[in-house]
């Protein structure tokens, strides 16, 4: 039986004209949850670093949608200038959480679309 081999996490990843560094290290983990002052979370989207910090104790589908995830959170202030989604009928009160809501709405389906659709990745990507 043969298995099909992942292929690996990129290290960089361009968003609109900024590459950011991927990281899963544990010692950047811990620096980046200690100078946040967090602790359970996924990930982390550092704008200013231009880095993703992704926990490294998670499995690598989880690890494969918090990339996703974070990549939606650099979108929205790398591409779209952090907009303010308070404005929006039904979103929370802070503009983090109204922009963790529409994020988290986002990042399952468009994940879908593109793992289920690899033609439609290699035809918008060319």
């Amino acid at each position: 039986m043969t298995t099909k081999s992942q292929p690996a996490m990129p290290s960089t990843i361009i968003i609109g004209t900024v590459p950011f560094t991927v990281t899963a290290d544990p010692d950047e983990w811990m620096r980046i949850e200690h100078s946040t002052q967090t602790k359970g979370y996924y990930g982390h989207t550092q704008n200013r670093e231009a880095v993703i910090y992704l926990n490294p104790n998670t499995s690598p589908e989880v690890q494969r949608l918090t990339l996703w995830h974070e990549v939606l959170h650099a979108l929205s202030e790398t591409v779209m200038g952090a907009p303010d989604y308070r404005g929006l009928p039904g979103a929370p009160e802070s503009k983090d959480d109204a922009e963790e809501a529409i994020v988290r709405m986002l990042e399952h389906p468009t994940l879908a679309v593109l793992r289920d659709n690899p033609e439609l990745v290699a035809y918008l990507t060319a």
